[in-house]
């Protein structure tokens, strides 16, 4: 028994020591291959500091402040072309001129799933692996049948607030980010399933480590955990829907949607599962992180819950008391609000990632050298002073058009807005297809807070908490604790 147990100990090692071998000499060519990586002529690096930082320091510097390099090279070239260093790549910033032409570049020539792969270590989280059927069938089949869909969405989030939330019938601390995660977790749980079904620590890590850390780290245990429990709730659920005929009625899900959109392999359980898991990760990532935003600006300015509460007690008035998807558009004042909370606390400071595959030449004579990582620093101009004025300055209804505006004045951009200055949720045909129901679950999520409790910092706390951010990813910081306390209606 102990020599069988010793044997297996000793190929593990040896499983170790292979696995460490081949990752260091793939990083040694990968390594080699990014020197040999034509650069665009040109582009000067930010984050330098006039020489006085070398590049190696500037690409550490980026885990923690990527923000603040994004926004200095913005300005240093008015908009124009640069490099923002990174530890695994440098990427090129591009002109916002070019999004036009570039929204409809061939996938070969610039890929945008190999930039998310890139951006949150697909090849082993799985993010960004095959997401080819759900951004389709969201955009072609869920967001249509929204106004079907929220609902039942609105009275999850009623039945999983009253479960997470205590009683609160005295000033009661609340952590903020955890509960909405719970909420949101089992209201998109209902979006997916109907009734049926209620990467920043690998990168901590050089290249060359990561096929081995990514069995060790505790989260990707995790991760590989809740693709098992996916399989094990979804694939069920997938075999009674191959059971409906057309005759039946077949439920208004996402799994439904998903198992009618998909072609060929693509109607594998497994893969089908793992598609429902990916789509819960981006709802209840953005979903869970917007309203924790909200809350802390509304508990720093406190001004802006009054008219939140009267907009949504008259528009609940004149719905039977109910949201719907016509009812949710009219909140103007919630809808401005988010904005600016998202101008302030973006979930990412660079959108438009592409990986450039074969030199791209631009409208007006300029090539962008393949192997090139493009992106656009979204953050930085939402904050220019032409696109927003005063942008130092929060102000919650900045994005509410006057009542006596001209009819043939230009619509302020809303929270789901996209176009070349409002870039939060990417551009052109690979922005964000899901957007337009996590507007809608934020809008009822707040609501229902708003409505039922009073908010405040705890004791001593005056000032919003700071985000805690990671190269790229921006977040609301986990560990605030936030009083709230029911009110009397």
């Amino acid at each position: 028994m102990r020599q069988a147990v010793l044997r297996t100990a000793q190929e593990h090692h040896v499983k170790l020591i292979i696995a460490a071998t081949v990752s260091f000499l793939l990083t040694v060519v990968a390594r080699f291959q990014k020197k040999k990586r034509r650069l665009f002529p040109g582009a000067p690096f930010t984050g330098l500091d006039n020489g006085a930082r070398s590049l190696v320091e500037a690409r550490s510097r980026y885990q923690t402040h990527a923000a603040e390099m994004l926004i200095e090279g913005y300005k240093k070239t008015n908009g124009g072309f640069y490099y923002v260093p990174g530890p695994d790549c440098d990427r090129l910033m591009i002109p916002t001129k070019y999004l036009h032409e570039l929204k409809n570049a061939p996938e070969d020539r610039a890929d945008f799933l190999r930039s998310f792969v890139e951006m949150f270590e697909g090849e082993y989280t799985t993010i960004g692996k095959r997401w080819h059927l759900h951004p389709r069938v969201v955009k072609n089949q869920l967001n249509p049948s929204l106004a079907v869909v929220l609902p039942p969405v609105e009275e999850e989030i009623q039945i999983a607030a009253a479960r997470v939330i205590p009683p609160c019938e005295d000033w009661t601390p609340v952590p903020v980010v955890s509960t909405l995660t719970q909420i949101i977790a089992q209201a998109s749980g209902r979006m997916i399933g109907g009734t049926q079904l209620s990467p920043q620590r690998l990168k901590q890590y050089p290249v060359w480590a990561r096929p081995i850390m990514q069995w060790v780290i505790p989260e990707m245990k995790a991760l590989r955990h809740h693709m098992a429990v996916a399989r094990k709730f979804i694939n069920p659920i997938l075999a009674e829907r191959e059971q409906l005929v057309e005759s039946d009625k077949k439920p208004t899900d996402l799994i439904q949607m998903l198992y009618d959109g998909a072609r060929g392999r693509d109607r594998e359980r497994n893969f089908l599962a793992y598609t429902c898991l990916a789509v819960s990760f981006a709802a209840i990532h953005t979903s869970a992180s917007v309203p924790a935003h909200l809350i802390y600006d509304l508990c720093a300015l406190p001004e802006y819950i009054q008219p939140l509460r009267e907009e949504i007690e008259e528009i609940l008035a004149a719905n039977n008391g109910k949201f719907t998807k016509a009812s949710l558009s009219k909140l103007v004042k919630m809808d401005s609000f988010m904005k600016e909370s998202q101008r302030f606390n973006p979930l990412v400071f660079m959108t438009f990632g592409r990986v450039v595959s074969k030199d791209l030449q631009l409208h007006d004579g300029v090539v962008i050298p393949a192997g090139n990582i493009i992106g656009v620093p979204s953050h930085a101009i939402a904050n220019d002073p032409s696109v927003c004025k005063d942008p130092e300055h929060f102000d919650g209804f900045r994005w509410i058009m006057p009542e006596d505006s001209n009819p043939d004045t230009p619509s302020l951009p809303s929270f789901v807005t996209t176009n070349p200055h409002n870039l939060a949720w990417g551009y052109g045909k690979h922005a964000c297809s899901g957007r337009f129901f996590a507007n809608f679950e934020i809008k009822m999520v707040m609501a229902h807070i708003l409505m039922n409790y009073d908010m405040k910092f705890e004791e001593g706390r005056v000032e919003r908490p700071k985000n805690i951010s990671f190269e790229l990813q921006n977040a609301p910081d986990p560990s605030i604790k936030v009083l709230l306390k029911r009110r009397i209606l």
